[in-house]
């Protein structure tokens, strides 16, 4: 029978002819975006802060962006920018690139008020830029630079270069220097006006000794004046004294004669008032006598000229006549009271300041008599010293020759690697660091820190922070405080201690817009100055005139008593090896598929026409499909 195959074919075709709704995929494509990103890096060489300028010397700056979708790259080159004014300034890109921008020579190009200051001879920089976001800079030299007419010493190599390709923005450098030094000690406190042979002979030998700066010279030129002052015995010591008690004793003659001189104006100012009151009576007086004259008149015209019978008999008759004349005659009496009163004050305060006069001329003849004992016993010291002259000036020279040849600071060499660097817009892929780098023999007023603290004269740059710059740091502090305290001590002078600072940097790193960003900031060396008290006695002849010097004498001082001509220095920020960077960057993303998906629908698209059998037929089928295989199983078992 045909009846088993047809059954089950008929169930098969029910249950495959059915399907549920057909469903389209409905899609979109999300735009490609290229990786992009930008990197600038700069660096300055030096910088100057001084009596109101700002000077930048030997500046260069990169950048390169892909931000616009061209790739762009520049290069900029600034020899000399002072207060906010560039000089020989180049641009360089990749439509002139490669290129040399030549050495500049400021001395012809800046303003006077600007040339005392700072002068230099910037390095030739050797410079690419593109055509791709990428820029290079180097130097072989650093040039040569003053600094108020003195030389800073530095020799080196700089380094620097920006990158955004489709993998990162980077900027680095390295800034390489050797054979750092500032100008002397003896220098720049010449710079500022103080003349260094003015100082008390102990004053330097203190500063040298206070810096462990005695060498052979100094110490065989202090040996020599010990032995010549021993030589003389105990008559310098007895000078010495004498010229002392007699100094105190001019200064308590001079306070007498301020004084005596006080009395006597006070004196003077009372003679002066006593003489006002005693002209004003007088005047008053003779107004009283002038009405009791007038009173008088008027009675005997009225009366006739009769004896004094009828004069009285008419005041008797007359009270009102009468009354006036008692009044002016009152009046009159009381002016001439007033008259002898004020003659009398005035006799008393003109014989208080005669004698006030009389105390100021013995005053001042006490006070010529100390100051001509004192010249005499000055004379007899200095002729004893006289002979510790040589011996005196071969000191100072020594010590001279010390401080003129110990710069302020001083570094044998440094390199410096820095980098901010990009990779993404996640956590974790931005950085911005000093690389590495060492430092070696760095001398502050003639002491090698490193060395004196660490126990070596080299470091590597990566470790110096923390505690250990903090050591090295008050190491340097101590020394700039024996200068100050030193100096200081000399009366009328202040000289407060100079600041030094190592490798200061600032990091910084964040995600924002959809870019990652890296921000390295590091400045290599960085010396402050501040503003010294100069008193006029201890100061070079020409010190008003000096670029450091305000001109303006100063009359705060610590006593408030400062004399004319007393000077003040500005202060002065002076900063090598200013590195920095900045990188942003985002990366690239490819173009991706979107769906949409109707409420009711499979993810797979969105629903199409219906097509095939109602589901309930499957159904349907599926029992067939079933009642097909029991009668195929039903007829095997009967056949």
């Amino acid at each position: 029978m045909r009846i088993r195959p047809l059954a089950t074919a008929a169930a098969a075709a029910l249950v495959l002819g059915v399907a549920g709704p057909a469903v389209a995929v409905s899609t979109a494509t999300t735009a490609a975006k290229p990786p992009a990103g930008s990197a600038s890096t700069g660096l300055t060489l030096l910088s100057l802060a001084l009596a109101g300028h700002d000077v930048r010397v030997g500046s260069v700056a990169l950048s390169s962006s892909t931000v616009s979708g061209t790739p762009t790259s520049k290069v900029v080159v600034t020899p000399v920018k002072a207060d906010g004014k560039v000089y020989g300034e180049q641009s360089v890109t990749s439509a002139n690139s490669p290129s040399a921008v030549p050495s500049f020579d400021s001395a012809a190009v800046l303003p006077s008020a600007l040339a005392g200051v700072v002068s230099v001879k910037s390095p030739v920089f050797n410079v690419t830029a593109g055509p791709a976001a990428v820029a290079k800079a180097g130097a072989d030299s650093l040039g040569s630079v003053r600094v108020l007419g003195l030389p800073v010493a530095l020799d080196g190599t700089v380094d620097v270069g920006s990158l955004v390709d489709s993998v990162n923005a980077t900027g680095h450098k390295t800034l390489a220097v050797k054979n750092l030094a500032l100008p002397s000690i003896a220098d720049i406190l010449a710079a500022l006006g103080l003349d260094l042979s003015k100082l008390p002979t102990k004053t330097l030998t203190d500063l040298v000794a206070g810096l462990n700066l005695t060498n052979t010279a100094v110490s065989t030129a202090q040996k020599a004046l010990t032995d010549a002052e021993a030589a003389l015995g105990s008559a310098v010591t007895s000078a010495q004294k004498a010229v002392d008690d007699q100094q105190a004793k001019v200064t308590s003659a001079l306070t007498a004669l301020d004084g005596a001189k006080l009395n006597l104006t006070t004196a003077n100012t009372a003679v002066t008032t006593a003489q006002s009151a005693n002209t004003a009576a007088k005047q008053q007086q003779t107004a009283a006598k002038s009405q009791l004259d007038a009173a008088t008149a008027s009675i005997v015209g009225a009366s006739g000229p009769v004896g004094s019978l009828v004069y009285n008999a008419y005041l008797a008759a007359n009270p009102a006549a009468a009354a006036t004349l008692a009044a002016a005659q009152s009046a009159y009496d009381s002016a001439t009271a007033t008259v002898t009163s004020t003659g009398t004050a005035l006799a008393n305060a003109q014989s208080a300041a005669q004698a006030a006069q009389v105390a100021v001329d013995a005053a001042q003849t006490a006070l010529n008599s100390a100051q001509a004992l004192l010249a005499s016993l000055l004379n007899t010291l200095n002729g004893l010293l006289g002979s510790l002259g040589p011996q005196i000036n071969a000191l100072l020279a020594a010590v001279t020759a010390v401080l003129d040849g110990t710069p302020l600071v001083s570094v044998d060499s440094f390199t410096v690697e820095t980098e901010a660097v990009v990779k993404s817009a996640s956590a974790g892929g931005q950085t911005a660091k000093v690389v590495g780098g060492e430092i070696q023999g760095v001398h502050v007023l003639g002491t090698d820190v490193l060395n004196n603290v660490l126990g070596s004269s080299k470091v590597n740059v990566l470790d110096l922070v923390g505690s250990t710059l903090s050591q090295v740091t008050a190491k340097v502090d101590a020394l700039n405080g024996v200068l100050s305290s030193v100096l200081s001590a000399v009366p009328g002078l202040s000289i407060p201690a100079p600041q030094v600072d190592l490798l200061t940097k600032s990091t910084s790193t964040s995600i924002a817009n959809g870019f990652g960003n890296a921000e390295n900031s590091v400045n290599a060396l960085s010396v402050s100055i501040p503003a010294i008290t100069l008193p006029a006695a201890l100061a070079l002849p020409s010190a008003a005139s000096l670029p450091a010097i305000s001109g303006a004498p100063d009359l705060a001082g610590a006593l408030g008593i400062k004399a004319v001509g007393d000077l003040t220095s500005q202060a002065m920020t002076l900063k090598l090896g200013t590195l920095s960077e900045q990188s942003s960057f985002r990366p690239g993303t490819t173009a991706a598929p979107t769906t949409t998906t109707p409420p009711g629908t499979t993810p797979t698209g969105t629903p199409l026409a219906t097509t095939g059998m109602p589901a309930g037929i499957a159904l349907i089928g599926f029992l067939l499909v079933g009642f097909g295989l029991v009668v195929r199983r039903r007829f095997a078992t009967e056949s």
